[in-house]
């Protein structure tokens, strides 16, 4: 009636008091920017605070290798199903955080907060200050051949999208060699258990943030720990990722694993060396 655009419209009618329950002016934006490391470390440690870790996710880990106090340490914890229980976190958390710009975390048609809800439990992603840049889901059942999704909400009312975040640790100035995993899961037990340096990627479609996070160091061996040697994903990790390192001079090479645990064997070291012919096929 007044000829404006649907989003200025809706974005008047939110500022009026009678439509927010907590009778508080409300801000919806399709697209939020991401906040800064040290607010989103903040929000997620005091949201993975509030959770607990079930039983049946704890022995996963167990049985993949992890001891009891790195689990707690690393904060694993399982996704409420309750979907009342999940209002009523992010209700608290609310009161604490400005969760517009926290990946994961959405506005529901009544204005309440809530988060971005599947079956399995949450992997913090730390960056090289331990601090945690982001969550990633790992599944009870894989999706679409994927084990791990990323907690997100880019799709949601006041959600925000997060980013294929890379996970590094244990690097400095004189580091030869890092193992490269495309499991954040894996790196995390290799990073607190072997205390070898590691780089971890999920959902990565090409090599430039590994590219990135290489330059200004002094790596000269890759390894990429392959969890199954019927892996799918190692086409797309050779098109997409190795192919662009061959000719930067790196030394590849592969070592495959059949469970977590494999890492502790003493024969870790022992690699399958990736041919160059074999990845320069794939052009």
């Amino acid at each position: 009636m007044r000829h404006i655009d649907t989003k200025k419209a809706y974005k008047e009618l939110l500022e009026r008091e009678c439509f927010s329950i907590e009778k508080s002016n409300i801000t919806i934006s399709p697209i939020n920017l991401i906040s800064d490391i040290e607010e989103r470390d903040k929000t997620y440690r005091s949201f993975l605070e509030m959770l607990k870790l079930d039983a049946k996710h704890k022995k996963y880990l167990q049985e993949h290798g992890f001891l009891n106090s790195t689990i707690e340490n690393q904060m694993y914890r399982t996704i409420p199903k309750n979907y009342i229980k999940r209002r009523l976190i992010c209700k608290c958390l609310k009161s604490h955080y400005n969760l517009e710009g926290i990946p994961g975390f959405y506005q529901e048609e009544d204005f309440a907060w809530n988060f971005s809800y599947a079956k399995g439990f949450f992997i913090p992603v730390f960056d090289e200050m331990n601090r945690i840049q982001a969550l990633s889901i790992n599944l009870d059942n894989p999706y679409n051949e994927m084990e791990n999704i990323w907690f997100s909400s880019n799709s949601r009312i006041n959600g925000t999208g997060t980013k294929n975040w890379i996970s590094k640790s244990n690097i400095n100035v004189n580091t030869k060699t890092v193992f490269l995993t495309d499991s954040i899961l894996l790196s995390n037990l290799i990073r607190d258990s072997l205390k070898l340096p590691v780089i971890a990627f999920s959902n990565i479609n090409n090599s430039y943030q590994i590219l990135k996070v290489l330059d200004n160091t002094n790596i000269e061996n890759i390894v990429f720990i392959l969890r199954k040697e019927t892996n799918k994903n190692l086409d797309y990790i050779i098109k997409r990722v190795f192919k662009d390192l061959i000719p930067l001079g790196y030394n590849l090479e592969m070592k495959y694993i059949r469970e977590f645990k494999d890492i502790f064997d003493e024969n870790f070291n022992v690699f399958y060396t990736l041919k160059s012919n074999k990845i320069m096929n794939y052009k």
